[in-house]
């Protein structure tokens, strides 16, 4: 049956063409067809509709459905692997009294679809091929290339730090004694994928692994520098009125984890109540939820990224884990609402050490219910979770009653600003502290630029100006004032020059 309405199929065909649809007036040549097959399956999945032109958005029809279902069919058997439909066939529906044909295309669980030898992706509306380090990124993304066990680059076994690897093994937990299957260190850190040994070598040309620089490395950012973790704290609820703190947490995966959880502790408040004889400690945010959604930063990340940093950003009004890389396929941003994820790591020997140290991997698999069980306890907004070209946890504090009048200093302006945005009092009185440097106008446009980041990943000059009215010149004034208060970070040098969090 088909698994569309005639009025949801209508209003998708009324969008446009996207990342996620391809429209065609007609069937093309199967290898074509191949090519757009493998984009869509290899970017975010998506649909391909026979008998509607791109263009006008016109539904004209087929004349014969059969040859158009039989040239989708083909050129899914011509692509490497073949691509499979969801259903397993094209539908056929009947719009306006004709004939359309629509293929339904899953997103890739794994694999890299390619078609005429080539490795297509979909972006916006124009399906393009791969280049190597692009095919290589996504790979490591999707944890098809396991990077962990990949031997470190500048680095050497005197790179580890031994006091570590003692420390390690002496607080193993019950659960796993492999340190004592073998005879001495080399062949240990071996057996942990720690190390590797190139052919034909003997134990001195031993080789530190990732993971193993990761763990036990003396200075793991001297060859791995995307591996450092950033925090911020910002004055207000946008961040345009630049930071208060800002750190950078070095170090391996452990003191990392540690370094982000005492920047947190130091940067939340902490109230109280008295029960009998004992004080009862209530913080702003569920602290052993902030510490889970750090771990599973450290845990899933893509490290091959380059460049990208876990960064941990405090606003007023909420807490921002931000961890480089995609969702592991198979795992989506719905389940986790849900509560129904089962832990996937894409570092999986990472994790496997973790779990040995007590302390940070003893919820594997639950670590998303207990960040949702953990806000709702505490009376909290739920979690926010995004995929915007990373992955993102958000976690709220809880909503004070918003205030029918602001203090008297604020103007009728920026009080208008605050009410748009549903602020609360408090945060009123920091919008305008943040706000006070700025003209009216130029204030309501970084506010609208904040929100827009927030929402899509990443703003360009040529977005701004759409987003705002302003003047390119306006426009690149206001972007690198941000960029210099540290609300933004910019990438590229070009007028394809992108803005997104730092």
């Amino acid at each position: 049956m088909p698994g569309f309405t005639e009025q949801n199929l209508l209003n998708l065909i009324a969008g446009g063409e996207s990342t996620t649809l391809e429209l065609k007036i007609a069937p093309p040549r199967p290898a074509e067809v191949a090519e757009r097959l493998c984009g869509l399956a290899n970017s975010l999945g998506g649909f391909i509709i026979l008998g509607v032109e791109d263009k006008s958005l016109r539904i004209v029809g087929l004349n014969n459905s059969a040859d158009a279902i039989d040239t989708l069919l083909r050129a899914a058997r011509m692509t490497q692997p073949p691509v499979r439909f969801e259903p397993s066939e094209p539908e056929i529906y009947h719009l306006d009294g004709k004939v359309v044909v629509m293929a339904t295309i899953p997103r890739t669980l794994g694999p890299l679809y390619q078609a005429g030898g080539v490795c297509w992706m979909r972006r916006g509306t124009h399906t393009v091929p791969l280049g190597v380090s692009e095919i290589v990124e996504i790979l490591n993304d999707r944890g098809s290339l396991k990077w962990e066990l990949l031997p470190a680059r500048k680095a050497t076994l005197k790179d580890l730090d031994q006091q570590k690897i003692n420390t390690y093994l002496s607080n193993r937990s019950e659960r796993s004694r492999q340190g004592r299957r073998f005879d001495n260190q080399a062949e240990l850190l071996v057996g942990l994928d720690c190390a590797i040994l190139p052919d034909n070598q003997d134990t001195t040309s031993l080789k530190p692994t990732n993971v193993g620089l990761l763990f036990f490395g003396q200075n793991p950012q001297f060859s791995i520098p995307q591996s450092e973790a950033v925090c911020v704290l910002y004055q207000d609820e946008y961040g345009v009125g630049g930071y208060v703190d800002r750190r950078i947490i070095t170090g391996t995966i452990i003191e990392i984890v540690d370094g982000i959880e005492a920047f947190l502790r130091s940067n939340i408040k902490i109230g109280a109540r008295i029960e009998g004889f004992k004080r009862i400690d209530l913080p702003e945010y569920p602290i052993e939820a902030l510490r889970e959604a750090v771990i599973n930063a450290v845990v899933h990340r893509d490290y091959s990224r380059e460049g990208e940093s876990i960064r941990v950003f405090i606003y007023q009004n909420r807490i921002e884990v931000h961890s480089p890389g995609l969702l592991m396929p198979g795992i989506t941003v719905e389940q986790m609402y849900r509560g129904e994820v089962q832990s996937r790591l894409r570092n999986p020997t990472l994790g496997n050490l973790l779990r040995d140290v007590p302390g940070y991997m003893e919820r594997i698999g639950s670590g998303i219910r207990l960040i949702l069980r953990e806000t709702q306890d505490m009376g909290l907004p739920p979690p926010e979770f995004k995929e915007l070209g990373e992955f993102v946890v958000t976690l709220y504090k809880s909503p004070q009653k918003p205030a029918k009048s602001f203090i008297p200093e604020l103007t009728p302006e920026i009080k208008a600003q605050a009410e748009d945005t549903n602020l609360t009092e408090p945060d009123s009185r920091q919008l305008e502290t943040s706000l006070s440097k700025f003209t009216l106008d130029q204030s309501r446009r970084l506010i609208m630029v904040m929100q827009y980041v927030k929402e899509h990943g990443a703003i360009t000059n040529h977005e701004y100006r759409e987003l705002t009215k302003a003047s390119e010149n306006t426009a690149t004034r206001d972007l690198e004032l941000l960029v210099t208060r540290g609300a933004l970070k910019g990438i590229g040098k070009t007028r394809g020059r992108r803005y997104t969090l730092p």
